[in-house]
Order: C-alpha cells, then structure tokens, then sequence
C-alpha cells in the first residue's frame, strides 16, 4: 500500500513534466515556417516614388539611410502618397530585393 502511494504521485510528476519539453520542443519548430512570412517596417519621408517603386529616407543617430521599396498590386497604400510626406512602409524581402505591402501616411 506504501508502495503505491509513491509510485503514484511519481508517476504523475514524471507524466507532467514530459509535456512541456514536447510542449517547447513544438514551439521551437514552429518559428522557422513563420520567419520568411514576418513584416519587417521602415519609417520616412519620401523622397521619390513612381507606381513601380518608392524611395524612403530617414536620419537615425546623425547617419542617413535611403531604402528602395518594390510597389505591386496588392500593396495598400493608406493617405494620399505625394513627395516630403513622412511614411512608415511595411515590407518584406524576396529574392527581388524589398517589397512594401503596406505604405501610411502619417500626418
């Protein structure tokens, strides 16, 4: 009878601390499927754009940098799109270079 009143609760806890490694080891996989398809962003002010392209410039710690970004047709553009206008252009990257799937107008 002692015996089993070990045997049990040891059992119970060895059961239930199997589960979060499966647990962990799953959701450590889980992240390389869901990389490629994540938004990166890239706030701005516009310094040229065509229906083909945008490009953004911005100043961070006194180092300006300028991107080039892909417009497709599924690109949604949010506020009316015109030179000087401060963006923030959300984007992901294929092996074409830099894609914006989403472009907003801030005010």
């Amino acid at each position: 009878m002692t015996v089993r009143r070990i045997v049990s609760p040891l059992v119970l806890c060895l059961v239930l601390s199997g589960i979060p490694r499966q647990a962990a080891a799953f959701q450590e996989a889980q992240p390389d499927a869901n990389a490629q398809k994540q938004d990166t962003f890239f706030a701005g002010n516009v310094l040229d754009f065509t229906t083909e392209k945008i490009t953004i410039s911005r100043t961070v710690l006194g180092k300006t940098q300028k991107r080039v970004f892909r417009i497709t047709p599924d690109t949604k553009v949010e506020g009316k799109l015109r030179a000087k206008v401060r963006v923030t252009v959300g984007y992901v990257t294929d092996e074409n270079g830099d894609v914006a799937m989403q472009i907003v107008v801030r005010k």
